[in-house]
């Protein structure tokens, strides 16, 4: 309560007279105001020590009790009694402890410590037992016995506060029915806080919120979307990294004709996007490849399962990309972001790597082991590792959409189910857990993506050494087949320069067909061929495994997570199972806040008030 004061035991600095420099004069004049001031007060029980090595009529101290008229409420306690001396001082000391001088209050009281502070308070007390069984005090001053030793004087204490506490009763009994007739009145003129069990109302929305939000995450029809253009994304995501696998580019290579002699080693860059990239080939492992960008000369594309003796050709299968779901965000989701495909529409993927053969070359001469026509796996993993580099982007923008998109699904659906509230605490704050929990559990599940990535960067292993091996044959079939009809056009341009000039492609295609592998020779690139077959058909293993690991992930850890913990983390942050549950829930849920938060504060004086005043009847 303002108007009464705590019981506090307060020790106050020593007066001083005279400041140790000049800049401290200040000093006196306060330390002597602060000690005066606690004296005045008549609630106060003042405690004068005194050392029994000085002359009572010098003690500052005293003075000050006596000018505050403080003398009745006073008690005296003399120290340092092994240290008095015989003679002229024992009697002054018995008239100070008879009251003949010095009188005050309550008497003084004699009492000796240890000054070694690290002897415990039994031994101090022991000791300070055997001292006052001596001389003078067991016979001089044995009318005084019972004001001897601390015990006396903690006894002593304690009756004085008793008393004190009883003579204010009705003084305090008073100021607690005027406290509390004042609290009621401020609680009358507080507006009506909401109605009803306000937890449970809260606790049933978070309920409902729950399952609604179940609903759009485990999807099954229009009403919830969410679900399907998830899918869609994370088709386009693998699509966008199985169509990004490592390109050859022929460039250059076949611009003269050389049946048996190998190009000697020169430096070569990737071709850029822009270049022409007529020779660039696929190694696409679905059984066919096409041109990768358009060209003045188009040439037809050829089935892969073709043997590489035979010249024949087939008309190419329609694009399957062309097939791929576009997402397109929903109606009912204007916020949420598209998913932008790295794969161009045209698959020329200009972020997958392009390998030269002379670039191929030269890795294979970095790892040469000696052997002749074998290739270092030295120089097939750095292949692989080049040809996952770009992993990062398609990675980073399906979590970016996962993220945005599930985040404006939650938060428009909390919306919905706690929109009543709208304008209160409540409802902010449970947006709040909402958002705040969805980005915890999403950051969670992008350093697991990174950490996927990572390992399908850093270890270059698989145990599906079956399909790495057929998916590395099929591809080695399309690098032969395509490096041949190049060498085959290289051939007839070597006889005739002119040899294309004015022919349809059927008559191109006739001509070509004629030409055999014993005219062309042997492939002067064989090795170089099945050294990047070998890391396509390693990139088709570990893209599958490396997509279903990401989609896994992301449906096992975020969106469950979300769907079955989102509730207990709206419970707890609202503080539905505290002890002040309902009063947090009419703060939260009041259209002005301050005003519960008042009437919180009055209710808890009113019952410490209460519990105070049964207390005081009881006595």
């Amino acid at each position: 309560m303002p108007e009464s004061k705590d019981n506090n035991e307060i020790s106050l600095p020593g007066v001083i007279n005279i400041a140790e420099v000049a800049e401290e004069e200040y000093l006196v004049t306060l330390v002597r105001n602060l000690v005066m001031s606690y004296i005045k007060d008549d609630s106060c029980i003042n405690l004068l020590a005194l050392p029994m090595t000085d002359d009572p009529a010098n003690s500052t101290a005293s003075k000050l009790v006596q000018e505050a008229n403080a003398q009745a409420r006073t008690i005296g306690v003399l120290t340092k009694p092994d240290r008095v001396q015989t003679g002229e001082s024992i009697g002054q000391w018995r008239d100070v402890l008879d009251g003949s001088k010095f009188r005050i209050g309550h008497g003084y009281y004699v009492i000796k410590n240890n000054p070694n502070p690290e002897v415990n308070n039994l031994v101090a007390r022991q000791e300070e037992d055997q001292f006052f069984e001596q001389e003078p005090w067991v016979h001089t001053f044995s009318t005084f016995g019972d004001r001897f030793g601390t015990p006396k004087l903690s006894s002593k204490l304690s009756k004085l506060l008793n008393t004190h506490i009883k003579t204010s009763l009705p003084q305090i009994t008073e100021q607690v029915r005027l406290k509390t007739a004042e609290i009621n009145t401020r609680l009358r003129e507080l507006p009506e806080p909401p109605e009803g069990n306000l937890g449970l109302k809260i606790f049933e929305k978070i309920l409902h919120f729950e399952q609604d939000l179940r609903c759009h995450l485990d999807g099954g029809s229009a009403d919830y979307p969410f679900k399907k253009e998830f899918h869609a994304a994370a088709s386009r995501f693998r699509e966008t990294i199985r169509f990004s696998f490592p390109r050859l580019s022929l460039r250059d290579v076949f611009t003269t004709f050389n049946s048996s002699s190998r190009l000697p080693y020169r430096p070569s860059t990737t071709p850029t996007p822009s270049d022409n990239c007529r020779h660039i080939i696929p190694i696409d492992s679905d059984g066919e490849y096409e041109p990768t960008a358009k060209s003045t000369q188009t040439s037809t594309p050829m089935k892969r399962k073709i043997p590489v003796t035979t010249s024949a050709q087939s008309t190419p299968k329609r694009s399957r990309l062309d097939d791929v779901p576009q997402y397109t965000p929903s109606k009912d989701n204007a916020a949420s972001s598209s998913f932008t495909s790295y794969v161009d529409l045209d698959r020329t993927a200009p972020f997958a790597k392009r390998f030269t053969v002379m670039e191929i070359r030269a890795i294979l001469q970095d790892a040469h082991i000696g052997l002749p026509g074998q290739v270092d796996p030295r120089a097939t993993e750095r292949m692989i590792k080049e040809s996952l580099s770009h992993w990062d982007k398609p990675l980073d923008e399906l979590l970016e959409f996962t993220g945005q998109t599930c985040h404006d699904m939650i938060i428009q659906r909390a919306s919905a189910v706690f929109g009543q509230w709208q304008g209160t605490r409540c409802y902010e704050t449970l947006l709040e857990i909402c958002s705040s929990f969805f980005q915890e559990q999403l950051q969670k599940q992008i350093e697991s993506a990174k950490r996927v990535l990572a390992i399908e960067r850093h270890a270059t292993l698989t145990l599906n050494e079956e399909a790495m091996k057929s998916a590395s044959e099929m591809a080695l079939m399309t690098l032969e087949t395509r490096c041949r009809e190049e060498r085959v056009k290289a051939f007839l341009k070597h006889q005739d320069n002119d040899w294309d000039y004015n022919l349809s492609e059927r008559q191109k295609t006739d001509r070509m067909s004629k030409i055999t592998d014993i005219q062309l020779g042997p492939n002067p690139y064989s090795i170089e061929l099945r050294a990047i077959a070998d890391v396509r058909g390693y990139y088709d293993c570990a893209y599958s495994q490396f997509v279903d690991a990401i989609y896994k992930g992301i449906r096992a850890e975020l969106l469950i997570t979300c769907r079955n913990e989102i509730g207990n983390a709206l419970k707890q942050g609202i503080g539905l199972e505290e002890k002040d549950a309902e009063q947090r829930c009419a703060v939260l849920l009041a259209v002005n806040p301050e005003n519960e938060r008042l009437r919180a504060e009055l209710i808890k004086q009113k019952s410490n008030l209460e519990k105070a005043s049964e207390w005081l009847e009881s006595q």
